[in-house]
């Protein structure tokens, strides 16, 4: 009886020391029954910046031919950003897919679009459908996603299991390689690879405009560091390059809304608050900083931000 009693604890003991050391995946595979939201609200939402343009999405106009495309229903109110050169148009992110969002972008431009995403979550690739020039920043984990010509995401870039999302399949037209000039006529931007996130997170840097639009690499309130592939000393050394490379009067237009002093709006950070947080990862890292939780942990970092990552061994 012992001996038996003596075995269950070690197998207690060893599935439990097996979930915290997988805890991001164990997370993501429990999320249908962890995770329980209304995926879209059905009150329409009071927009401090913008207009409803439909009943689901909104359009901010930010100037210099740019527009933040939102969709303030969504739990998670995600932005995407159309940029618009003299020959073609760009637009950053396709949306949840909650709602098809080629409608709007048709309703902005005339120009042939070009559709790259920050990233392969769900939530950002998941109205990839309806486009037919679909751009992919190149990179070997992002290769490694296209068989028999057709590019789809593995099961964790995607993440949609919480949502029962299913995994699109497309073709990609364009590859673009980190510090790839895109031409839009007029108007150049540059794709940057920007680690945190997940591995293979791209920016696109707007020169001219003096904006960095950074999918969800950083944004206002919580950043979610504790899924499968986020990295806690790739978000570090994304950052530290960022702050030598990037002018300091550069604003950061991000993928989820809101701030904490304003309304429903396109979300906007400036780069003193990529300082703040790169400088608090560093103590995050060095377990000088308290946190709230068990997982994930919550990390302050300012007024704007907090970092919500796992275990020390998790999101190294």
């Amino acid at each position: 009886m012992v001996r038996k009693l003596t075995y269950i604890a070690v197998a207690i003991l060893a599935f439990v020391a097996l979930a915290a050391a997988y805890a991001p995946y164990v997370n993501f595979e429990l999320s249908p029954y962890l995770s329980h939201h209304t995926i879209v609200d059905p009150a329409t939402p009071p927009l401090e910046k913008g207009r409803m343009v439909t009943d689901y999405f909104s359009v901010e106009d930010l100037g210099q031919n740019t527009f933040a495309i939102g969709e303030p229903r969504y739990y998670q109110q995600n932005y995407a950003y159309l940029i618009l050169g003299e020959k073609r148009a760009f637009l950053f992110d396709s949306g949840s897919g909650t709602r098809d969002i080629s409608p709007v972008v048709k309703s902005l431009t005339s120009l042939p679009v070009t559709v790259m995403v920050s990233h392969l979550h769900f939530d950002h690739l998941g109205g990839i459908g309806p486009f037919n020039h679909v751009a992919m920043i190149d990179l070997p984990e992002t290769r490694a996603d296209v068989h028999d010509g057709l590019f789809t995401p593995g099961r964790y870039e995607y993440s949609g299991l919480a949502d029962k999302k299913v995994r699109p399949s497309f073709p990609v037209a364009e590859w673009l390689k980190p510090g790839d000039k895109i031409d839009l006529g007029g108007r150049v931007l540059t794709v940057l690879n920007t680690p945190g996130h997940t591995p293979s997170s791209a920016s696109i840097y707007d020169p001219a405009a003096k904006r960095l639009f950074t999918g969800d690499y950083i944004y206002p309130t919580t950043l979610y560091a504790f899924s499968p592939g986020t990295s806690m000393s790739a978000y570090h050394a994304t950052a530290e390059r960022l702050i030598a490379t990037i002018p300091a009067d550069t604003t950061l237009w991000t993928a989820h809304c809101c701030r904490k002093d304003g309304g429903i709006l396109a979300p906007w950070l400036a780069m003193k608050d990529l300082r703040e947080m790169d400088a608090q990862l560093v103590k995050v890292k060095a377990g000088e900083v308290p946190y709230k939780g068990f997982y994930p942990r919550i990390y302050p970092v300012n007024d704007e931000m907090t970092l919500a990552t796992g275990f020390p061994w998790n999101n190294p």
